[in-house]
């Protein structure tokens, strides 16, 4: 590996979390053709197996501007949608059959997982991650950087801005709660 990419890992917080992930190796010519369309509008690069991208995208707006007005009830909204979509997950079961649950290595550059076959140094995927428990999905391009025992580590080559600030976000709240769960137990 080389310095410049260890430097760049350092400056993204990385957190062991439990996720499922979809992913399949594509081409080089596969890969310039999906973004070519993304930024052509021909496809959209995001996924929801259970809800359409505008849904997801109506509900984060509305959340957002609620928020503004009453926080209390943005939340109790939050969470009563998280509930349903739990819900969701029971009957929609069918829809993540593809994905499976994995514990990663995760943070806003790229993510490390247990993998079979391992691929090589250099390969790209495509990756389709679900963050628990609040099952958000997003889609995401990345590239081989290192292969280990069972595991690879990929660096993120392309995925959405709002993407990328959902997983940090998703990031800082498991740090929270790692930190909370210390905390407790230190005072206990």
């Amino acid at each position: 590996m080389n310095p410049e990419n260890s430097s760049e890992a350092r400056q993204h917080v990385r957190i062991d979390d439990r996720i499922l992930i979809r992913y399949r190796k594509i081409s080089p010519e596969e890969f310039a053709q999906r973004i070519a369309k993304y930024r052509t509008g021909e496809e959209e690069p995001w996924i929801d197996p259970l809800r359409t991208p505008r849904e997801s995208r109506k509900l984060s707006y509305h959340l957002q501007k609620l928020r503004e007005r009453n926080r209390d009830l943005a939340e109790v909204l939050e969470i009563l949608a998280l509930k349903l979509d739990r819900l969701l997950v029971e009957v929609k079961s069918e829809a993540l059959k593809e994905f499976q649950e994995v514990v990663a290595n995760i943070s806003g550059a790229g993510v490390r997982f247990p993998i079979e076959p391992l691929p090589a140094v250099g390969d790209l995927f495509e990756l389709d991650l679900g963050l628990l428990p609040e099952y958000e999905f997003l889609r995401c391009y990345g590239e081989v950087v290192r292969v280990e025992e069972k595991e690879a580590a990929f660096k993120f080559v392309w995925i959405t801005e709002e993407d990328r600030d959902r997983l940090v976000q998703h990031i800082f709240r498991k740090q929270l709660l790692q930190i909370q769960a210390s905390r407790r137990t230190i005072k206990g």
